[in-house]
């Protein structure tokens, strides 16, 4: 009986004894799951949701909607900083759902994972791209708070947290600088599953 009350304070201890790569790893693992079970999963409404929440919820978007926002975050009111970290969170979720959830998506395979100056990780990944092409994608992830979160993935050496920086301003720029219309039109990319 004191083994079975021992297990779970070991199970506990060997979790926090993973390196940072190997933690981030299993993040990136775990995402790459979630995305094939919304893909494939053939799940209920309820059930996908679910699922769709846990990988967002892997997503640092509160990090990635300021970089993406960047001056203008200062601007956004309380509420849009959460409607807009939401919607980057799910047009995260719908990317890496679509890019890692098709079955053409196959292999996927991790490769080396490395901490960077600062604390980051960088864990490597090769998967087939919709054009046949194996490519890489390269997940930053950083300690948010007291787990490991995405804060950016590079796709064939493109960083979609730039990309989206970019976009964003320039939406800014032609709606006179709206937050609440930039985040209207980032809520009607996002599909209805």
């Amino acid at each position: 009986m004191a083994l079975l009350l021992c297990l779970p304070a070991m199970h506990v201890a060997a979790a926090e004894a993973q390196t940072p790569e190997a933690k981030a790893a299993a993040v990136v693992g775990h995402a790459r799951e979630l995305a094939v079970a919304i893909e494939r999963g053939h799940l209920s409404r309820e059930a996908e949701r679910k699922q769709w929440n846990e990988l967002r919820d892997l997503i640092d978007s509160e990090a990635i909607s300021q970089f993406v926002l960047g001056a203008k975050w200062n601007d956004a009111t309380a509420p849009q900083r959460r409607a807009f970290a939401t919607t980057v969170s799910d047009l995260v979720v719908q990317r890496l759902v679509d890019r890692l959830g098709n079955p053409v998506a196959e292999p996927f395979e991790l490769g080396q994972a490395r901490t960077l100056d600062g604390g980051d990780v960088v864990v490597v990944s090769h998967v087939k791209f919709m054009d046949g092409h194996t490519g890489e994608l390269d997940w930053r992830l950083h300690s948010s708070g007291t787990k490991v979160a995405v804060a950016d993935v590079l796709v064939d050496g493109a960083s979609v947290a730039v990309a989206a920086r970019d976009e964003a301003a320039t939406e800014l720029k032609s709606n006179g600088g709206s937050i609440a219309q930039l985040i209207a039109s980032m809520r009607n990319r996002l599909r209805l599953r």
